[in-house]
């Protein structure tokens, strides 16, 4: 049977984009290569902008049943005992991927979508003009239009020889669940730089922690390659983070890893499949807006790709207008949040910014603005 849309990737872009396009009447099929529930490396940090999209799918009363945590501040350190505490614009939520990701799911599939778990796409043939065959390890999937939600990098971004893959990335990310005091009090989201790189620090449900970290490779060798080591030895040498640490308890059987994290430009159509999430673009996790912009990405593909399945739009003009809508919705706070990630690894462009959000917080202020919606 050939579907309308085959949704690669069940995560935040991946299933909002199969409710939505399902909802306006279009046959659906939402590939997730994990079953539910699962754990996933990510800040659990909801930026305010994702409570508008999570109104949009109808779904923010379910997360807040869920457990989400309330955030209102956000506080920022350096590695030489610097540290600047400013307020969110907007409450922000602390929600575990282990509960998200299942719950949009399972609203997706409500919604008509015929989603399926423990399926991995390992090849796309086709095009946006004649259609596309999915590969998968359960058999082959047709439909005119393929999505890809697939993540930050995968097997499937090989198969499509991603221009990407081409550059190399020094960085790997850790992140693990703790009991403890929230930090900083309740409601606040922490960030500590280091020269080893930087962590996030926020409350999820059920009185837990969200630690996640992002690292230069050398210091990950240089800690014989365990990722515990890694945050004591490199990171902890910021005084507020070692502090915090301190009175965490790790509750994760394990942690979860991903190398070569690419912040580098892709692109958002690849052999004819779109792209949505961090497939088109990561940001840098510092920004605390990955989850927020992959949410916004599938609200902004969405009507153009039902339009597309509809005969409203040709396939040339889907294209132009989801990249160019894409690009002046993103581009400019991809570029901020590679310059501040980058600043973040230099103990003494951390230490200047920190003094300068400190004296101007109108600048703090700028900052967030500028790295969100």
């Amino acid at each position: 049977m050939s579907h309308d849309a085959i949704i690669i990737g069940g995560g935040l872009a991946g299933c909002s984009v199969a409710l939505q396009l399902a909802r306006e009447n279009h046959d659906v099929v939402l590939l997730e290569k994990a079953t539910y529930p699962r754990h996933k490396l990510c800040g659990e940090f909801l930026s305010p902008e994702a409570q508008s999209s999570f109104q949009n799918l109808g779904v923010l009363d379910a997360v807040n049943s869920a457990g989400a945590r309330s955030i209102t501040r956000a506080t920022l350190t350096g590695p030489r005992g610097w540290k600047t505490e400013h307020p969110l614009p907007e409450p922000a939520l602390g929600l575990s991927r282990y509960r998200l990701d299942e719950l949009l799911f399972k609203q997706a599939c409500t919604a008509g979508v015929e989603g399926r778990e423990g399926t991995r796409a390992t090849d796309v043939r086709g095009s946006l003009q004649d259609g596309f065959s999915v590969q998968t390890n359960t058999g082959a999937v047709e439909g005119r239009l393929v999505i890809g939600a697939h993540g930050k990098r995968g097997l499937l971004d090989q198969k499509l020889d991603r221009a990407f893959l081409q550059e190399s990335s020094p960085y790997v990310g850790f992140k693990a669940h703790y009991t403890g005091p929230p930090p900083s009090g309740p409601g606040t989201i922490e960030v500590h730089a280091a020269p080893g790189g930087y962590c996030g620090v926020g409350p999820v449900e059920n009185d837990r922690v969200c630690v996640c970290w992002i690292g230069h490779t050398d210091a990950l060798t240089a800690a014989g390659g365990a990722p515990e080591a890694m945050l004591d030895d490199a990171l902890r040498r910021n005084p507020s983070l070692d502090e915090r640490m301190e009175s965490l308890t790790r509750v994760s059987d394990r942690f979860e890893a991903v190398s070569q994290v690419p912040l580098m430009v892709k692109d958002q159509f690849v052999n004819g499949v779109c792209m949505v999430g961090d497939s088109a673009g990561m940001i840098a996790p510092l920004c605390g807006d990955g989850m927020a912009m992959a949410l916004s990405a599938a609200d902004l593909v969405a009507p153009f790709a039902s339009d597309f399945l509809s005969g409203h739009r040709t396939a040339a003009e889907f294209r132009t207008a989801y990249q160019q809508a894409w690009n002046e919705r993103f581009r400019r706070r991809l570029r901020l949040g590679r310059w501040v990630h980058a600043a973040a690894f230099r103990p003494a462009a951390t230490t200047a910014l920190l003094t300068a959000c400190r004296a101007l917080p109108p600048l703090a202020r700028w900052l967030i603005r500028s790295t969100r919606g």
